[in-house]
């Protein structure tokens, strides 16, 4: 593990915080979500780095680091009174398979269809962790914030029929 603190793991996660911030800036993110989309970007490829070091899977690597940058965001966007996809869309930058679909087509183009297929897999499993990390995160995280509502809701009317005069 001593390995995987390494100053090219520094380089990576100070990328991934400017292609991320960078990515913001293009989109047009307002000045004040600049720094905390970074920040995500930081978390998520530090997770997905991590898992990929653990030896899981590409898909399982992203779709982890993906739920944690979700979860991340949902939380900042009703902290920051934000939507969420600001910090969804930056956040996951650092995972998107670019490099490997460019690898898999060179591949294509110079004839070795193996490795080819190797990297056209690889893009996909990655694509596939991301998509499905969204889906799931922002699912369970609805469920579970509208289940809080309902709790706090539910004791608030509780209160209220102990001592009507509370108020």
């Amino acid at each position: 593990m001593a390995a995987f603190f390494s100053l090219d793991l520094l380089l990576k996660i100070v990328f991934a915080f400017i292609a991320s911030v960078s990515f913001a800036v293009i989109l047009k993110v307002d000045k004040r979500h600049l720094l905390l989309s970074g920040v995500g970007a930081i978390m998520t490829y530090f997770i997905y780095a991590l898992m990929c070091a653990l030896g899981t899977s590409f898909f399982a690597a992203a779709f982890v680091s993906t739920i944690a940058s979700v979860i991340y965001a949902e939380i900042l966007a009703r902290v920051r009174r934000a939507p969420a996809i600001v910090y969804i869309m930056t956040g996951v930058i650092p995972t998107v398979p670019g490099g490997d679909l460019y690898h898999a087509m060179r591949y294509l183009i110079m004839s070795d269809l193996p490795m080819a297929m190797k990297k056209l897999t690889d893009t996909l499993q990655i694509g596939l962790g991301i998509a499905g990390g969204i889906v799931t995160a922002s699912i369970l995280f609805s469920i579970g914030f509208d289940a809080y509502r309902r709790a706090k809701k539910r004791i608030a009317e509780l209160k209220e029929a102990i001592d009507p005069n509370s108020r």
